[in-house]
C-alpha cells in the first residue's frame, strides 16, 4: 500500500491527464456494458417465435433490472410487429457497431492520457536520478557500479513505468469498471450476484499468496541485472586491454557466470509472476460455471422467473467481470515488482550528498593571496592517506608534488577541487576554509588537466568551450592556438566542428591532451591543477604538450602532479609525499644537494 502511495505522489503533477484517464474510463464502462447488453434483444429478434406483443412493463415497484429488460422487450416487439425481424436486426446490429466505435476510440483517448501520465513520471525520474548523479560526490561512484546506475536509470524506471499502469489499474480502471459490472448485475438479478461474490475472497486470496514472494525476487533479479550491466560495461571500456592480453576466455567466462544467475533469477521471478493469470481465470471459469448451473436450472424450472436471452445476458455481463478482474490482478503484480525498482531509484535519490554549500556560504569572485594546507588529514574509509600535511602557496607560484604512486599527491589535488573534504584540518583560499565558499566558485577559480585526457562525444569547439560561453568563437582558437592543438585542428573534416567520438577516441593521445589544456586555457582560471598531465605521451607529442603547459602556467598559480621530473624543475617547491606525509621539501636544486628520496627518484629517472 505504501508503494501505491508514493506512485501517487509522483502522479500529482499529471492530474489533467489522470482526471481525463478516469472521465474515459468511466465512460468506456458504460460503453462496453451497452455492447454486451445488446445481445439480450438481439437473442429475443433472433429466437422470439410468438406473434404476440410484450405486455407493457409495470413500473409500480419502482426502476429494476427486471423493469428495464422488459422495457426493452416490450418496445422491441412493438418494432418487430411493425416493421419485421429483419428491419430489427438490421437497426441492433448498427446499434452494436456504433456503440462499438465510439466506445474505441473512448478507450484510445484513455490510454493516450495514461501514456501522458507514464511517460512524464518516467521522464521525471530520469531527470531527478541524473540531477542528483551530478550532484554527488565522486566517493560515491568508487563504491557503485556505473553498470548498476545505468540499469537503474533504464530497466528500473521502466519497471516504475509499468507500476504506473498498475497503480492506476488497481485504482481508477479495474474498479470503475467492476462496479459498474456489478451494479448491473444486481439490477439484472440480485440474488445470482450475491451468491457470485461467496467466491471472489477465494481469487484474491489465491492471488495474494503468489504476489508475497514477488518484490525480493524482482529486487534480487535488478541487481543481478545490474552486475550483468557492469561486466559489459568493462568489457566495452577495457576491449584494447582484453584483446591485447588475449583475455576474451576470462571475460566471457565472467560474463557467463552473470548472464546465468540472472537467468535463473529471472526464471523463478516469471514463474510466479505468470501463476497469477491462470490462477486468477481459472478461478472465474470455475465461478460462472457454477452461476450457469445455477442460473440454468432457474430458467428451467416451471415457472421460472428468469428468460434464457435475459440469463445469457447475465452471463455476458458476468464474464466481462473476469478481465478487470485479471488486470487487477496483473497490477497488484506489477506494483510490487516496480516497488522493488522504486527501492533501486530512492537509494540514488537518498544517498548522502556530503559536498555541499553551507547555508551562510560566501562567495569567492578571485584569487587574490594563497592557498594553504593546514594539517590536513583525509582517509578512504579506515585507511588514512593523508596524516597532517601542511604547506602554503603564494599566488603566482608552482608547487610540484612527487613521489611514489599511492602516497596520496592526486588525493592532495582533489582536497583542493572539494571532490573530498578534509577529515581533519583545513585547506584555505584567502585564509578562509574552502567549506565555506560557495562550492562552484571554488571550482570556478580552477583548471584541471589530468593524465587521462577526458574528452566527451561532441565537438571539438564544445570539448574546449565546457561549461562556459559556447559563442566566443574567438577564444576558442585563441586558446587552442597556444595549446599547441590548432595545427591538428585545421587538418580535421569539419575542424572545430569535428566530432572527437566517445571518448576523444577520434584523436591521438597527445591531441587529446591538447585538447583538454585548450579547454583549461579557455576557462582562463587563476588556480592550476596539472595530475601527470605528460606521464601517457611519446617524446613528440610530450614536447608539444609541455610547451601548451608552459603556456598555461604563465602568471598562474599551479599545483603540478609530476611523474617526470625534469618538467619541474624550475618549480618554487617540490614537495616529496611519501605514505600521506612530507619527507621533503625546497626547490630543484636545494633537493638535489639534500641528497635525499628526491635525489634518488631524479638519478633513477637519467638512468632509464
Amino acid at each position: 500500500m505504501r508503494k501505491i502511495f508514493e506512485i501517487l505522489s509522483m502522479v500529482r503533477d499529471y492530474k489533467r491527464p489522470l482526471y481525463l484517464n478516469i472521465l474515459f474510463n468511466i465512460l468506456n464502462a458504460f460503453l462496453s456494458l451497452f455492447t454486451f447488453l445488446a445481445v439480450v434483444p438481439f437473442l429475443r429478434i433472433l429466437f422470439q417465435r410468438t406473434k404476440e406483443v410484450a405486455v407493457v412493463p409495470d413500473s409500480s415497484n419502482g426502476i429494476t433490472g427486471e423493469y428495464l429488460m422488459d422495457w426493452v422487450a416490450y418496445n422491441l416487439d412493438q418494432y418487430v410487429q411493425a416493421n419485421g425481424a429483419t428491419s430489427a436486426l438490421f437497426w441492433m446490429c448498427f446499434f452494436i457497431v456504433s456503440v462499438a466505435l465510439l466506445k474505441n476510440i473512448v478507450l484510445y483517448f484513455s490510454l493516450f492520457n495514461l501514456a501522458a501520465i507514464r511517460t512524464g513520471i518516467a521522464r521525471d525520474l530520469r531527470a531527478k536520478v541524473y540531477d542528483k548523479i551530478l550532484r554527488l560526490p565522486l566517493a560515491y561512484y568508487s563504491e557503485e557500479r556505473k553498470g548498476d546506475i545505468m540499469s537503474r536509470m533504464t530497466n528500473d524506471l521502466m519497471e516504475i513505468e509499468f507500476s504506473v499502469i498498475g497503480t492506476l489499474e488497481v485504482l481508477f480502471k479495474s474498479p470503475i469498471l467492476m462496479f459498474i459490472y456489478l451494479g448491473t448485475l444486481f439490477l439484472m438479478s440480485w440474488e445470482l450476484t450475491l451468491f457470485s461474490l461467496i467466491f471472489l475472497p477465494l481469487s484474491g486470496y489465491l492471488i495474494s499468496r503468489v504476489a508475497k514472494s514477488l518484490k525480493n525476487a524482482a529486487k534480487r533479479g535488478k541487481s543481478k541485472l545490474g552486475e550483468l550491466m557492469s561486466v559489459i560495461e568493462e568489457t566495452l571500456t577495457g576491449m584494447r586491454i582484453i584483446k591485447a592480453f588475449n583475455g576474451e576466455k576470462v571475460f566471457r567466462r565472467k560474463f557467463e557466470e552473470h548472464n546465468q544467475g540472472y537467468f535463473r533469477l529471472m526464471l523463478k521471478l516469471y514463474k510466479r509472476e505468470y501463476l497469477s493469470s491462470p490462477t486468477s481465470e481459472f478461478v472465474a471459469i470455475l465461478v460462472i460455471t457454477i452461476l450457469l448451473y445455477t442460473g440454468g436450472s432457474l430458467v428451467l424450472s416451471e415457472g421460472a422467473s428468469l428468460s434464457g436471452e435475459f440469463f445469457i445476458g447475465y452471463l455476458v455481463v458476468f464474464s466481462q467481470i473476469i478481465q478487470p478482474a485479471k488486470a487487477f490482478a496483473d497490477a497488484i503484480f506489477k506494483i510490487n515488482k516496480g516497488g522493488a525498482s522504486i527501492d533501486r531509484i530512492n537509494e540514488i535519490l537518498d544517498a548522502n550528498e556530503s559536498i555541499m554549500d553551507k547555508p551562510d556560504a560566501k562567495n569567492i569572485l578571485k584569487f587574490e593571496k594563497e592557498i594553504e594546507y593546514r594539517n590536513v588529514r583525509f582517509s578512504y574509509g579506515n585507511d588514512e592517506v593523508i596524516k597532517g600535511i601542511s604547506f602554503t602557496i603564494k599566488k603566482g607560484e608552482t608547487f610540484a608534488l612527487v613521489g611514489a604512486s599511492g602516497g596520496g599527491k592526486s588525493t592532495l589535488a582533489n582536497l583542493l577541487s572539494r571532490y573530498y573534504d578534509v577529515v581533519s584540518g583545513q585547506i584555505l583560499i584567502d585564509g578562509i576554509d574552502i567549506r565555506d565558499y560557495v562550492l562552484t566558485d571554488v571550482r570556478h577559480l580552477m583548471g584541471i588537466v589530468t593524465q587521462d585526457s577526458i574528452l566527451f562525444n561532441d565537438s571539438v569547439k564544445n570539448n574546449i568551450t565546457l561549461g562556459l560561453d559556447m559563442e566566443n568563437e574567438l577564444g576558442v582558437i585563441h586558446a587552442a592556438q597556444i595549446a599547441n592543438a590548432e595545427e591538428f585542428i585545421v587538418e580535421l573534416p569539419g575542424k572545430y566542428d569535428f566530432n572527437v567520438g566517445d571518448g576523444g577516441n577520434k584523436l591521438s593521445g597527445g591531441q587529446k591532451q591538447r585538447l583538454s589544456i585548450a579547454r583549461a586555457l579557455f576557462k582562463n582560471p587563476p588556480i592550476l591543477i596539472l595530475d601527470e598531465a605528460t606521464s601517457a605521451l611519446d617524446t613528440r607529442s610530450e614536447k608539444l604538450v609541455q610547451e601548451a603547459i608552459t603556456n598555461l602556467m604563465k602568471s598562474r598559480t599551479s599545483l603540478v602532479i609530476a611523474h617526470r621530473l625534469s618538467t619541474i624543475q624550475h618549480a618554487n617547491q617540490i614537495l616529496v609525499i611519501k605514505d600521506g606525509v612530507i619527507v621533503e621539501q625546497g626547490s630543484h636544486q636545494q633537493l638535489m644537494e639534500l641528497d635525499g628520496t628526491y635525489r634518488s627518484l631524479v638519478e633513477l629517472q637519467q638512468f632509464d
